[in-house]
């Protein structure tokens, strides 16, 4: 059996869209932006610079459309082909950088992102999570290959609020407890033992520095803490989810997640990470991971993570809960567990994470 594996390029540092221009340059002179409305507005003039600087034309910046759907998909397809572009830039936060990949992986046309925020690992990955319309999880469009080029701008990110980068503080950690969780059972081979390993990369550095980071976020500081926080968030979870099979990219977290998006106000409300923190809480709990548990909730609890369905005022209730619970366990995450999981499984965890909560139980009596 063979496999192909590649890697984008990153480059991260203050001012890193000013060296966007040189890089796209190689690829095309014709350069459609795509990307959401106020990533746009903070990045648009110096995209124009470092594009004009290096004598490229600009077919158009142009609105993502407010959800990662085929459809909007298609239609950013559709002007890239009718206006001849070359190459596709992204913009933005993971719902306009994955909108921008399918864009620029249906038309065959090289993709280059830069990300606004540090939410997801969405600037890395060859790969679309889709929505529908109304912002209920779709499916994964699986990409053929990674972006070529990211632009970490340290300088825009350290000014981006300081909740997309705990929401992805959430996201990364889950990542090596999901990889750990579902490549249990196997015999690994070198790329996927290779993205187990550097999965632990993905919970060390933000467990050490994300307090700091997010501190220095509130403050606008391009620290060394909040880069190393930018660095796993976006680079090592991107690795990791390229490196490992398709199949340990996601487990109890993510499957909860999308069960809790059925609730259209918590799609709206929450970000992903923040779900996916969640969820992760339930499966340490499921997985019977009592020291990790411990130090998660701990410092999920002192970032501002959810750590109870009271952040989301949502109580306890199996019958509130059914339809969170039934995509729970039907969701494509779910598939090749170790063991199976049940409705039963995730409301008995939702339940006892709750009685931590109250006080009225400690993890490991």
């Amino acid at each position: 059996m063979s496999s192909t594996v590649g890697f984008p390029n990153y480059t991260i540092e203050n001012g890193a869209i000013e060296k966007l221009g040189k890089l796209c340059s190689k690829y095309g002179e014709k350069v459609l932006v795509i990307g959401g409305k106020t990533a746009l507005s903070k990045t648009e003039e110096e995209i124009k610079n470092t594009l004009k600087t290096n004598d490229l034309e600009i077919i158009d910046f142009i609105w993502y459309g407010g959800e990662c759907t085929l459809h909007n998909i298609e239609l950013k397809r559709k002007k890239a082909v009718e206006t001849e572009a070359d190459l596709i830039i992204g913009v933005g936060g993971g719902k306009a950088l994955d909108t921008a990949k399918g864009a620029a992986e249906k038309a065959d046309l090289p993709i280059f992102t830069v990300p606004t925020i540090a939410a997801t690992c969405a600037a890395t990955t060859p790969l679309s999570i889709l929505y529908t319309a109304k912002g209920d999880f779709d499916s994964f469009f699986h990409l053929t290959k990674p972006p070529v080029h990211i632009f970490i701008d340290t300088k825009v990110i350290a000014n981006a609020p300081a909740k997309y980068l705990r929401g992805g503080i959430g996201d990364t950690v889950a990542k090596h407890y999901e990889v750990e969780i579902k490549s249990r059972p196997d015999e690994l081979a070198h790329a996927s033992a290779l993205g187990k390993e550097m999965s632990t990369m993905c919970v060390e550095p933000l467990v050490e520095y994300g307090f700091q980071a997010l501190k220095d976020c509130r403050e606008n500081d391009v620290s060394f803490a909040l880069k190393q926080v930018v660095l796993n968030n976006i680079i090592t979870t991107g690795l990791v989810s390229m490196l490992v099979k398709e199949k340990y990219n996601g487990a109890c977290a993510h499957s909860l997640c999308y069960g809790l998006t059925l609730i259209e106000r918590l799609e709206e409300e929450f970000l992903h990470g923040e779900l996916v923190a969640y969820g992760l809480l339930v499966q340490l709990i499921i997985d019977e991971r009592e020291n990790e548990f411990n130090k998660l909730y701990h410092f999920f609890d002192q970032v501002g993570l959810p750590v109870s369905l009271d952040h989301f005022k949502l109580e306890v209730n199996r019958k509130d809960l059914e339809s969170i619970l039934k995509e729970a366990v039907a969701g494509e995450d779910m598939i090749d567990m170790p063991y199976q999981v049940t409705e039963d499984d995730f409301y008995e965890a939702i339940k006892r994470l709750e009685m931590i909560n109250k006080g009225e139980e400690e993890y490991g009596e």
